[in-house]
Order: structure tokens, then C-alpha cells, then sequence
């Protein structure tokens, strides 16, 4: 069964009769129900390897690795032992109750963690007995045929037995942030980079546009998402920066008290003639004197407000020194580029008919203006921004895209020049469309709607490459004339 996990496999450079024969299905029909259960025992769920939960005994100890709270335990020992019994329970007190303040914080996570996994009950659809199915994400086999389109995330790696316009977002995993057009023919050169690997799909990443049909290649810790996580759960955990100048502190401290122990040892027993029992003590009342007994606590505090502030901001701490961590960051490594995105693209300037614009706001929200430069323009944008929402498959709601950003870009500028997108879409239905191929570059909507004397007509709106869109423009609208011919002196 080695085909059927694909381990050793190079998929992207194999036909698709190759890859079915390979991990023995038919496209057409799926993998019978059986044959289905089979697998998943032999490979197991399609789901990343977690590391074991930690027993709650040894994340409390882990808690005492910092040298700080073992010194305030040795100084609590050490006042037990000279009898001031009060000093040596409120120390015991002051480590026991720092180390579980960060045990509770660190739970605490792990609970949101868990909750969030709970929530993303991702189904995926699959081809079995020739029928189209609904199965939960971890169910899905190598062998599998799935099947997505624009809005869903792809389920697991595999190999491309249709792509109809499809798009995919792989930025998690080449650090591109456009997606890309993927088609179903072979790659010949088989040390092919991801990003050019165009007939694959890979786990977790997003369909943008199309849809498409794959055969599953590798599921859970075989796809190249598990082998980043494999990587990741492989890296040793170190001491965050704030422990380690604890740490340093910590040593500093204890070597000052030791060495004033021992001077004081040696003077009282030259010098003062006092006995041994004496200066024991009083060694250890100064030793103890000398440690900051409320830094644990202080720390412990003042890294759970930044937990619960990241919290607000719904971002899960895991451990409570990584809030230090981030704010001593000095330098980020990004990818070639330089540059580190949040896979969003924002028009910020609209050039139209001898008339340019500022638009403000960020991202996919609605938040922003579009503002004339040089003056005020009493120029009508409706039959600018009209195309931008009905020539347009992305859908944009409350900051979140489905589908491509370049279209979501132009969505959410149309909203801000005082289209309702949602609204317009349903006053002029699509009756027809031609859809965006990489071949012809272009993409056009027919929609029912009515010319200046109210007689209902077709209009059609088209965007696309400007070279493509100018070859076949005949006229350009301007402030005085909306259709000006395109002639030898008027076209670029």
C-alpha cells in the first residue's frame, strides 16, 4: 500500500491515467465505501500529528525553571531552617502562587485552542460509488476524488483532474500572495519549486476562482502542510528572552548573597567572636533580604495583562513569556520579496477620463472615501464603479473575501463610491457571462437594464488586461461625450 500513501511519489510530473493507476481508482466513479475504510485505517485520519497533551503535574513543574522561583524555594528552606517559619510559608506561597497563575493562563489557551478545533468541523465533498459526498475532513483517503470550487479550502494534497478557471491561493505555502491559475497537464521538470507545481493542490490553501476535481495524493502529516508541522514540533523550545535576563538577574543575586554569606561568616568568626549558630542565621536573614520576592509575581502579573489584551484581540498566548517575546523582536526574516502582507489588495488611486482620485481606507473594508485631487469633480462615477461590481464573481462581507482580491479590491472600491454591491447585483441580474481565461484575459457579464429613454436593453461589462480590453474598444467615454470613437488621435 506504499501507492496509496504516495511518500516517494512525483505526482506533478505523472498523467492523470498514471496517478489513477498509481493509487487504483476511477476518476468517474470514486472509491467504493469499503475500499474508502480500508485506507483510512491503514493510513489514518487526515488530520496533523499533535504532540501529547502535557500532564497538568509536569506543566507545573515546568514552571519552576526559571531560576528565580528556585532561589525563593531555597530561601524558604533556608528560614525553615532557622526557624522563622512565617517568612518561609509566605515564600513557599509567593513560588507556589506565581507558578500556578502561569499554569492557569497557559490552560486557559489550550482550552481556546481546543474550542476553536471543535468549531472547524470542515467538511469536504468527495466522489465515492459515483455519487457526490459530504464527509468530515478527516475521513478523506489517498485515492479520494475531491471536488471544490471558489470559497472552499482545499482538503488535501492531490494531483488536478479539472481545473475550470480555477485559482488557488497558496501563499502559506510559496509566499506568493496572487493566486495561481492552475491547469491539469504534467510538469516535466521533476525538482519543480511548489509555486510552479500548477497541477497540484495543496492542503489548506484557498480556491479563489473555478472549480476543480482532484485525486488525493497525501493526506495529513504526508502533505506539505504536515511536513512544516512535522519540522515545527522537531524545533526545541527555548528560553524566551525575558527568562533568560530573569535568569541572568537571578545568578547575579545569588552570587552577591553567597558571597556576603561568606564574608560575613568569615567576619564574625575573626572578628565579632560570635558562634556559628549566630552568624548562620543572620547570613540567611540577609541572603533572604537581598532576593526580590515579589519580581515572580510582578512578572507573572504584568505578562497575564498582555495574555489577556492579546485575548481581546483574538489572539491566543499558549505560554506566557511569548507576550515578551514578540515585543523584543528585533529583526523578522521575510521571504525574497521583503515584504510581509496580509494576502490583501487595496485600490488606492482611481484614474478616470483626465480626472484622478485618492481612496482611503485598508484591506476588504468598507471604511474609506474616493477623493478628486486638484479641486472638486462634478463627474458621475456610477458607470465607472457599476462594472467594477457587476463584472465581478468576489464576494465581500463584513471584511472577509471569497474569491479573488484583485476582484475584491475592485468590489470594495465600488462600495466606498456609493454602490451597494449586494444591492446592485440584484437590481441587474447576470444573464450571461464569459468567463476570465488566462487565454483571451478578459472576463465579460450581460445584464438586463434600461438606456436614458427607459427601454429595457443588454449591457455588457468587461474588465481584463488593458491591452486585451483596448484592442477591442471602439469608443471612450469622457465628461462631455460618453462615447467618443477610438480613432487614429484618440487611441493610445
Amino acid at each position: 500500500m506504499s501507492e496509496v500513501t504516495g511518500s516517494q511519489t512525483i505526482w506533478h510530473t505523472m498523467t492523470e491515467e498514471a496517478v489513477s493507476k498509481e493509487l487504483p481508482v476511477d476518476p468517474a466513479q470514486g472509491l467504493s465505501e469499503d475500499e474508502a475504510a480500508k485506507r483510512l485505517q491503514q493510513v489514518g485520519p487526515n488530520s496533523l500529528t499533535e504532540t501529547a497533551e502535557e500532564p497538568t503535574w509536569r506543566a507545573f513543574l515546568r514552571q519552576y525553571r526559571d531560576y528565580m522561583r528556585i532561589v525563593l524555594l531555597a530561601a524558604a528552606i533556608g528560614s525553615f531552617i532557622i526557624g522563622d517559619y512565617t517568612t518561609a510559608l509566605v515564600l513557599f506561597l509567593i513560588t507556589v502562587g506565581s507558578a500556578f497563575a502561569g499554569l492557569y493562563q497557559e490552560r486557559r489557551a489550550a482550552d481556546s485552542v481546543a474550542a476553536l478545533r471543535e468549531m472547524m468541523n470542515i467538511q469536504a465533498r468527495v466522489r465515492r460509488d459515483g455519487r457526490t459526498l459530504e464527509i468530515p475532513l478527516e475521513e478523506i483517503v489517498p485515492g479520494d476524488v475531491a471536488l471544490f470550487e471558489a470559497g472552499d479550502r482545499v482538503s488535501a494534497d492531490g494531483r488536478l483532474l479539472l481545473a475550470a478557471t480555477l485559482e488557488i491561493e497558496e501563499a502559506a505555502l510559496t509566499g506568493e500572495s496572487t493566486p495561481v491559475l492552475k491547469d491539469t497537464d504534467p510538469i516535466d521538470d521533476p525538482e519543480a519549486p511548489l509555486g510552479d507545481r500548477i497541477d497540484m493542490a495543496y492542503m489548506q490553501s484557498s480556491v479563489t476562482r473555478g472549480r476543480g476535481e482532484m485525486i488525493v495524493t497525501g493526506t495529513g502529516m504526508q502533505t506539505e502542510v504536515g511536513h512544516i508541522a512535522g519540522m515545527l514540533q522537531d524545533t526545541e523550545e527555548e528560553k524566551s528572552p525575558l527568562q533568560k535576563q530573569i535568569d541572568g538577574l537571578t545568578l547575579i543575586i545569588a552570587a552577591l548573597a553567597g558571597i556576603a554569606l561568606v564574608l560575613i561568616m568569615i567576619i564574625g568568626l575573626t572578628v565579632w567572636d560570635a558562634t556559628f549558630d549566630e552568624l548562620f542565621v543572620l547570613a540567611i536573614a540577609l541572603g533572604i533580604a537581598a532576593i526580590p520576592t515579589a519580581l515572580p509575581v510582578v512578572v507573572t502579573t504584568i505578562l497575564s495583562l498582555g495574555t489577556s489584551e492579546k485575548a481581546r484581540r483574538n489572539a491566543v498566548i499558549k505560554q506566557l513569556p511569548a507576550v515578551e517575546t514578540l515585543g523584543s523582536t528585533s529583526a523578522i526574516c521575510s521571504d525574497k520579496t521583503g515584504t510581509l502582507t496580509l494576502n490583501q489588495m487595496t485600490a488606492r488611486a482611481l484614474v478616470i477620463a483626465g480626472h484622478r482620485y485618492e481612496v482611503s481606507g485598508e484591506g476588504y473594508g468598507f471604511d474609506g472615501q474616493i477623493r478628486h485631487i486638484g479641486g472638486v469633480s462634478e463627474t458621475n462615477l456610477d458607470p465607472y464603479l457599476l462594472p467594477m461590481a457587476l463584472c465581478a464573481d468576489a464576494v465581500v462581507q463584513e471584511g472577509e473575501l471569497v474569491g479573488d482580491p484583485t476582484e475584491g479590491a475592485l468590489v470594495v472600491l465600488a462600495q466606498k463610491g456609493g454602490l451597494t454591491v449586494q444591492g446592485t447585483r440584484e437590481e441587474y441580474p447576470r444573464i450571461a457571462e464569459v468567463p476570465f481565461d488566462s487565454a483571451y484575459k478578459f472576463m465579460a457579464t450581460f445584464h438586463n437594464m434600461t438606456n436614458a429613454n427607459g427601454d429595457a436593453v443588454v449591457r455588457c461589462y468587461v474588465k481584463g488586461a488593458p491591452d486585451v480590453i483596448l484592442a477591442r474598444a471602439t469608443s471612450v467615454r469622457t465628461d462631455e461625450n460618453p462615447a467618443v470613437p477610438l480613432d487614429g488621435t484618440t487611441r493610445p
